[in-house]
């Protein structure tokens, strides 16, 4: 007598679902590291945005504007140092706050700035540093400002 069976073993459907769940860990574990990527990649835009408001205004007004960090608790806020250090603590012009906890400034060049003289700069780099590397934005004298990810040794790529 011939019987069919219809559906699936068991061991088929354990199989099935341990392969499901390693598709769902690798899935979640990228989804993690893609968003410390775009944190990093937003500060990094927001920095680079500050310092060129910065730059234009030093240039149009014919004053300096050089960068001091300021650091309450775990938090940061990266302003000119026309700022009281008081005012960095709510939004406003010259002024940022740290947008993501997990993004934090590692190191910043002493007396990098701006001076309002025919665009001029003084050299230096911003470094940030998350869970997903280190990003440094870096300025010229000439008022150049580029972004890099480091690599290895404290290198720029």
């Amino acid at each position: 007598m011939k019987t069919k069976q219809h559906g699936f073993s068991l061991i088929e459907m354990m199989v099935v679902m341990v392969i499901v769940a390693m598709l769902s860990a690798g899935g979640v574990y990228g989804w993690q590291q893609w968003q410390q990527q775009q944190r990093m990649s937003i500060t990094t835009q927001q920095i680079r945005h500050l310092l060129e408001q910065l730059r234009s205004d030093a240039n149009w007004h014919n004053r300096d504007h050089l960068l001091t960090v300021n650091r309450t608790g775990k938090k940061w806020c990266l302003s000119s140092k026309l700022i009281d250090a008081n005012q960095c603590l709510s939004e406003g012009r010259w002024r940022m706050l740290q947008p993501f906890a997990d993004v934090d400034i590692g190191e910043v060049t002493a007396g990098l700035g701006f001076y309002g003289l025919r665009n001029t700069a003084w050299p230096g780099h911003i470094t940030l540093q998350s869970a997903a590397g280190k990003w440094r934005v870096v300025l010229s004298a000439q008022g150049r400002i580029r972004v890099c990810e480091v690599i290895g040794s404290n290198k720029c790529s």
